[in-house]
């Protein structure tokens, strides 16, 4: 049963706190305890002015492609996508910048790495998907909501389940509470998944151009309503644990020509390269081996020596002694 139940008295509240700030010389620990701590966390100066106004000039192209709005004829959806704002997909694509400053950031991937190596988890994950979140206005602001839900079985674990969703979302413009900062219930990430909070319980997550909020899947969250005329401008990146289906197809998506100007450990993010969850001898394989071989991304040596960390990794699910083989 995955059903969430709705008919449960909803007395839980918020802790209170604002949203801590960190940047990317904050220690790991510190920047883990404050997102642990309330479920969303604001890495600040992640990209200059300058390098978030290049990804809008090289975006221009493929923000035009794309209407404001959903095109599902289902209001629910149409209403959860936002009336006036535009999800763009394709960015790896259009915009070296992108991949340069956001896909290959160190930071971003210390943080991937550790949050799915951590409680006994997985040990690998990839991109589900890189997107805008473009909200012109007036608009309202979406449903509370976790992010969770894209994966049922999660909602069966609870708060004390391992991460099932991380995302980046990052300010191309300033984000306020008048035009639809993302708004976040602190501490919700630790409540039973039947608690649901209401907007009163909300803080806007306000950020300069440049910042990035981390959000993981358990906290309740929402656009925020936008009343101002202007736009409010942001790209998400969603990271979940390989075994899961990313929310993008991006391997159907992605052209292989952009896929060899990336460093291996992007290839692999993406989806151009096999996935190694712990415990498991391999996913999204051809013929049982490395799928890099079979994209002409690598030769056997070179991809068992990227490989080295993975296999080497504790197999912590496995019923083979290894030991003793």
């Amino acid at each position: 049963m995955w059903r969430i139940p709705t008919d449960v008295p909803q007395v839980a509240v918020p802790n209170g706190l604002k949203l801590a700030e960190v940047t990317v010389d904050t220690p790991l620990d510190e920047v883990f305890k404050h997102w642990k701590e309330s479920g969303g966390v604001i890495l600040k100066h992640m990209l200059t002015t300058a390098e978030a106004d290049q990804i809008t000039t090289e975006l221009e192209s493929r923000l035009d492609s794309v209407q404001r709005g959903s095109r599902v004829p289902h209001e629910d959806l149409a209403a959860f996508h936002g009336t006036k704002t535009k999800r763009a997909g394709d960015l790896i694509n259009h915009s070296a910048t992108f991949r340069e400053r956001i896909l290959e950031n160190d930071f971003i991937h210390a943080i991937c790495k550790r949050c799915y190596s951590e409680g006994g988890h997985n040990g690998d994950y990839w991109l589900s998907a890189a997107t805008t979140l473009n909200a012109s206005g007036p608009q309202p602001a979406q449903v509370l909501h976790r992010d969770l839900t894209s994966y049922p079985p999660y909602a069966q674990l609870g708060p004390e389940g391992t991460e099932p969703q991380i995302n980046f979302l990052f300010a191309f413009s300033d984000f306020t509470d008048d035009n639809g900062a993302t708004r976040i219930i602190p501490g919700s990430n630790k409540w039973p998944f039947h608690q649901r909070g209401n907007m009163e319980q909300t803080i806007p997550a306000e950020m300069k151009t440049g910042d990035c909020l981390l959000i993981g899947g358990k906290v309740i969250h929402a656009m925020g309503e936008n009343k101002t005329e202007t736009e409010r401008k942001c790209i998400q990146l969603t990271v979940i644990p390989s075994f899961l289906t990313p929310a993008e197809a991006h391997p159907f998506i992605i052209k292989l020509e952009t896929v060899r100007k990336l460093s291996k450990r992007a290839q692999r993010f993406v989806g151009f390269r096999s996935q190694y969850p712990r415990g498991s001898p391999g996913l999204w394989t051809k013929d049982y081996i490395e799928l890099a071989l079979h994209l002409g991304l690598d030769d056997l040596p070179g991809a068992m020596e990227d490989l080295q960390h993975v296999l080497n990794q504790p197999k912590q699910w496995d019923t083979i002694d290894y030991d003793k083989m």
